[in-house]
């Protein structure tokens, strides 16, 4: 690998370093947590990969995932949406036209017919398929990260 890829953190930059701090930034903004730890070309890949990631999904008309609760699978499909961070509600903004993480459970509840005919308007794409795959992939890519991030902080990891 070439000398110019290789990261050294700051002297004395993981002692002053909260993991938690680190896990929140990374949450916050992909990369941001291992910006903070000193580890900035790391931090500008892993903000790349995950937002590429991110926007491919959003133009192959992916959709967020809502909770239902006949559906418990949809929670976890709905929290590794939510591990993305906040970039989240922009694929909820478009899916949705709000920022709504539960279908409402009544049937005849206006609200829930409006939010299941944006989804299936979503569905009915040929490339919806590939588009979740890339929202999800983004979500637990990021969850890595959080993890890889925490993993620095407590200096397990360089």
């Amino acid at each position: 690998m070439s000398d110019t890829l290789v990261e050294q953190a700051a002297p004395g930059a993981r002692s002053m370093s909260s993991p938690f701090v680190a896990c929140f930034l990374a949450w916050l903004l992909p990369g941001l947590g291992h910006f903070y730890l000193g580890k900035k070309v790391r931090a500008a890949m892993f903000f790349a990969v995950v937002v590429l990631m991110f926007a491919l999904g959003v133009a192959s008309d992916g959709a967020a995932s809502l909770i239902e609760q006949r559906q418990p699978l949809t929670i976890l499909a709905t929290f590794d949406n939510l591990a993305a961070g906040p970039i989240d509600l922009i694929s909820r903004y478009l899916t949705f036209r709000s920022i709504v993480y539960v279908l409402p459970g009544e049937e005849g509840d206006p609200r829930r017919a409006e939010l299941v005919e944006r989804l299936r308007s979503r569905v009915r794409s040929v490339t919806y398929e590939y588009g979740n795959t890339f929202l999800l992939t983004a979500g637990l890519m990021n969850i890595l990260l959080i993890l890889d991030a925490f993993d620095i902080a407590t200096g397990r990891k360089d």
